[in-house]
């Protein structure tokens, strides 16, 4: 059974994310980034070869990257350099740190929420507010829609066995 607070925290989460969201896209920022997403999708629809290739190299190169670290850490697990603890310690670290991270910034929307003297319910209406604002995803796929192709990605080093 779910604990009460449980699903307080997470509804609460919940609400303080929307509420960050619905803050950022009013800001001169959230609206620079929404306009840069909308003129995006308008180049993609004017340049969509020009932008699917670039999108390719770009995945190409990302899964060069991908296979050359494959194989970096192959030989350093096989040479002994690097061994399982060594990833699993780096890995426990790595989570440690984005733990930490998102903590802290939890504490700083908290901290921000109560200096504004904020209740749930002035966040939940205010996150209804600004959703009704936002163009509905039918509108939005009808401005980005674009004619697809098949796309094939050639990750050289991965062989089928």
């Amino acid at each position: 059974m779910v604990k009460k607070s449980s699903i307080f925290t997470s509804v609460l989460l919940g609400a303080a994310g929307g509420a960050a969201a619905a803050v950022f896209l009013a800001t001169k920022t959230g609206q620079a980034v929404k306009q840069k997403v909308v003129n995006f999708a308008k180049d993609y629809q004017d340049n969509h070869e020009e932008i699917n290739a670039e999108l390719i190299q770009k995945a190409q190169d990302l899964g060069q990257q991908a296979v050359d670290r494959y194989e970096s850490v192959k030989g350093q697990l096989e040479s002994g350099e690097l061994t399982v603890d060594h990833l699993v310690q780096s890995g426990k670290e790595k989570a440690q740190f984005v733990k930490s991270q998102s903590l802290e910034k939890f504490e700083q929307i908290k901290e921000k929420i109560a200096e504004q003297n904020v209740t749930t319910s002035d966040l939940v209406e205010a996150i209804k507010e600004k959703a009704r604002a936002i163009p509905s995803a039918e509108v939005l796929a009808e401005e980005a829609a674009v004619t697809t192709e098949d796309i094939e990605i050639d990750l050289p080093g991965l062989e089928e066995e």
